[in-house]
């Protein structure tokens, strides 16, 4: 693209249907196989004031797209552009339309993740400041040969559906606060109203995919999946900390396992921070493999 053909870009506010669809083509293009839902991206938008999705269309050809809302001192944000425009301006564009709007929320910082592999949104993102802060490594089990395993609780402990126990939210809450302070690179403090719209009201969180612990009648962990098509993905999966190393977490994964293959899905996915040594070496004793291609690093740079 010439310099006078940006001229005939439009980076604007996604907001309607197909600003929406356009996003999710865009998603398609980058990252086959991994674009969002339609329901879910509608549901961050109503459900998130400050959310803003930018959409970024050459003529009518949808060809980037982007995000931007707070997160604890910095912005949370992200751009991305189809491979055949890449180099030609769009991913500046982008980046300075994101980095005016984290102004605009008091945010002088900006925070996101990139493909491991993609070393080309790397460079891009190194030459504007940004210095990787964290990665996450990605891991994958496949469910189609797989025998649903045993759940197996520790003695004391029964693993539950929270179809079975729906009024334990409070709890939930309490525990998930108290294990995010304790997962490297998670900064914690969730408003109830936050975790509530993340974990349980989002469309892709089913509750016959969300696994409580019960010790008697008090909640000591939990951990639900994230279903999209036919895998699903592993959210957080907590301990109450004075139930940890006891076989609690083993006992939630796999009770995610078995329903997951008994609901068809082909296949699970879970990421893991590089430095949380812990939940790494369960994921790996559950036949979880690497998948190197979909692990992502954390970049932190600064608003342009």
């Amino acid at each position: 693209m010439r310099q006078h053909e940006l001229s005939r870009l439009a980076v604007t506010r996604a907001e309607t249907d197909a600003d929406l669809e356009a996003m999710i083509h865009v998603a398609s293009v980058v990252n086959p196989g991994d674009e969002p839902l339609h329901e879910t991206l509608r549901f961050n938008l109503e459900t998130y004031p400050q959310l803003v999705y930018l959409v970024a269309r050459l003529d009518r050809e949808p060809v980037g797209r982007g995000f931007v809302e707070p997160w604890t001192d910095v912005a949370c944000g992200d751009v991305a552009v189809v491979p055949e425009h890449r180099g030609c301006g769009i991913g500046s564009s982008l980046l300075a339309e994101v980095s005016r709007r984290a102004r605009e929320l008091g945010k002088d910082m900006i925070q996101g993740e990139v493909r491991e592999s993609d070393s080309r949104s790397r460079a891009f993102l190194e030459r504007r400041g940004y210095v990787q802060v964290g990665a996450e490594k990605a891991l994958v089990l496949e469910l189609i040969e797989l025998d649903p395993p045993e759940v197996a609780p520790p003695e004391g402990v029964r693993i539950v559906s929270r179809v079975e126990e729906p009024d334990r939210l409070e709890e939930m809450y309490a525990i998930a606060n108290e294990g995010s302070e304790d997962i490297p690179g998670e900064s914690g403090g969730q408003t109830f109203e936050q975790w509530l719209a993340h974990e349980i009201d989002k469309p892709n969180r089913q509750p016959e995919f969300s696994f409580l612990a019960l010790a008697g009648d008090e909640v000591v962990g939990y951990a639900a999946l994230q279903v999209s098509r036919d895998r699903a993905f592993h959210g957080l999966t907590v301990t109450r900390c004075d139930w940890r190393r006891r076989g609690v977490a083993s006992a939630l994964k796999r009770a995610e396992i078995a329903a997951a293959k008994e609901a068809g899905l082909e296949r699970l996915f879970t990421e893991s921070e590089e430095r949380n040594e812990p939940m790494r070496r369960l994921n790996e004793k559950l036949g979880y493999v690497p998948k190197p291609e979909w692990s992502m690093v954390v970049m932190r740079g600064p608003a342009a």
